[in-house]
C-alpha cells in the first residue's frame, strides 16, 4: 500500500487556526480518496478495454450483417484503435477487424456499382485493394475489386473528358493503363485529350498505340471508330486549306503535306486520297495521280460511294490524259455518285468509251 506523507513546508508557524487545519485533512482526505480511485482504474484498465474491443467488433458485425456497410467501417476502424491499445492480448481480434474493413469497403462498393453509382464505389475498391494489401487479408476481394476498377475508372475518364477537365481526364485514363495496360480504350481517351490541346504528335502516338493494341484483340470496329476520330482531326484541316487556296499562285505544298499527314495516321482516309489525286492531275503528274488511286481503292470497301465515285473519277482523268483510254473507260464505268457520275459521261464521250 501506498503510504502518502504530507510535509509541511519548512518555517511555518505550528500554531495553525482551527479553520486551517480542518481545510488541510480535507485536502488530505480529498487526495487519498483521488490515488486509491487511480489504483482501481489502473487495475481494472485492461479487462474494461478488451471488453470494448469486444462489443466495438460484435457491433461491427451488426451494421455489416444489416447492410450498413459505413456505419460498420467506423465501428471495427474504432476496434482497431481500441486493439492498439490493448496490444499483444487483442492481436486475434485485430487480425478479425482488419478481415472485416477490406470486406466491409467491397460489399460498399458492389451496393453503390448496383445502384449505378459508379464514381461514388471507386474509393471503396481503391480500399478494398489497398486495406487488403496493408493488412494481408481477403486477397480474393482485392483481385476482384482490381477487375472492377479499370472499367470505371474509363467511364470516369470519358466523363470527364466531356465537361473539359482535361486535367482530371488524362490522369484518370493513366489509372486505368497503370491498372489495365491492354485496356486501349484509353489511349483513344488520352489521344481525344491531346486532341482538345492540339497537341497532334501526341494525339497520333495514343491513336496509334490504341489501334495497334486492338488490332491485337481483333477489334476491328474500335480501330474503325478511332480512325474516324483521325479522319474528323485532319477534315477541317484540308477543308480549311482548299478555301484558302489561291488559284493564281497554285501552291499544293501545305495541302499535300496536311493530305499526307492524314493518310499516315489513318491509311484508309478517303478524303485525303481524293484530294491527293486531284491535286496531282492538276500538276500534270498523272502517273503520281494513279498511284494514289490504287493506294486509295486497296480500301474500296472502306470509302462512301461519293467518294468512291470521286476516286474513280480521277483516276479516270490520269488515264486518258496518259493515252491509257480502256483503263479510263473502266475508271469511268465505276463512278456511280454524282456530281461525279455526269462528269464521268462526258468524259467516257471524248475518250471514245463502248
Amino acid at each position: 500500500m501506498i503510504k502518502i506523507d504530507f510535509v509541511e513546508p519548512f518555517g511555518v508557524h505550528q500554531k495553525l487556526h482551527t479553520a486551517n487545519k480542518i481545510n488541510f485533512r480535507r485536502m488530505k482526505k480529498r487526495v487519498l480518496a483521488m490515488l486509491t480511485g487511480l489504483l482501481i482504474a489502473t487495475g481494472t484498465l485492461y479487462s474494461q478495454t478488451l471488453t470494448d474491443v469486444i462489443n466495438e467488433f460484435n457491433a461491427g458485425v451488426e451494421s455489416l450483417n444489416g447492410q450498413s456497410y459505413e456505419t460498420a467501417l467506423t465501428q471495427f476502424n474504432n476496434c482497431l484503435a481500441l486493439c492498439d491499445l490493448v496490444g499483444d492480448e487483442a492481436t486475434d481480434m485485430k487480425g478479425q477487424a482488419q478481415q472485416q474493413v477490406v470486406g466491409a469497403h467491397y460489399r460498399q462498393a458492389t451496393t453503390l456499382m448496383k445502384r449505378k453509382q459508379y464514381d461514388q464505389a471507386i474509393p471503396f475498391l481503391e480500399n478494398t485493394v489497398k486495406f487488403s494489401e496493408e493488412y494481408t487479408k481477403n486477397e480474393e476481394m482485392a483481385v476482384k475489386a482490381s477487375k472492377y476498377l479499370p472499367s470505371l475508372y474509363l467511364r470516369q475518364g470519358n466523363i470527364l473528358l466531356k465537361q473539359e477537365d482535361l486535367d482530371e481526364a488524362m490522369l484518370t485514363f493513366d489509372k486505368v493503363l497503370k491498372t489495365q495496360p491492354n485496356m486501349y480504350k484509353a489511349n483513344q481517351g488520352k489521344g481525344l485529350v491531346y486532341q482538345k490541346l492540339d497537341e497532334v504528335d501526341n494525339m497520333l502516338s495514343e491513336f496509334a498505340i490504341a489501334k495497334e493494341k486492338a488490332v491485337a484483340k481483333g477489334d476491328e470496329k474500335f480501330v474503325a471508330d478511332v480512325n474516324g476520330a483521325i479522319n474528323g482531326y485532319f477534315k477541317p484541316l484540308i477543308d480549311e486549306e482548299i478555301m484558302m487556296f489561291d488559284p493564281e499562285e497554285a501552291d499544293y505544298t501545305y495541302l499535300i503535306d496536311i493530305c499526307e499527314q492524314a493518310i499516315e495516321a489513318n491509311e484508309k482516309n478517303a478524303f485525303a486520297y481524293y484530294n491527293l489525286i486531284s491535286i496531282k492531275n492538276k500538276e500534270v503528274e498523272y502517273d503520281a495521280a494513279v498511284e494514289y488511286a490504287l493506294k486509295a481503292l486497296a480500301y474500296e470497301d472502306e470509302f462512301n460511294p461519293n467518294l468512291l465515285s470521286g476516286i474513280y473519277f480521277e483516276l479516270g482523268k490520269a488515264y486518258q490524259n496518259s493515252i491509257m483510254y480502256e483503263e479510263a473507260c473502266e475508271a469511268y464505268n465505276k463512278v456511280t455518285e454524282e456530281p461525279f457520275f455526269t462528269k464521268a459521261e462526258n468524259k467516257m464521250m471524248t475518250a471514245n468509251c463502248q
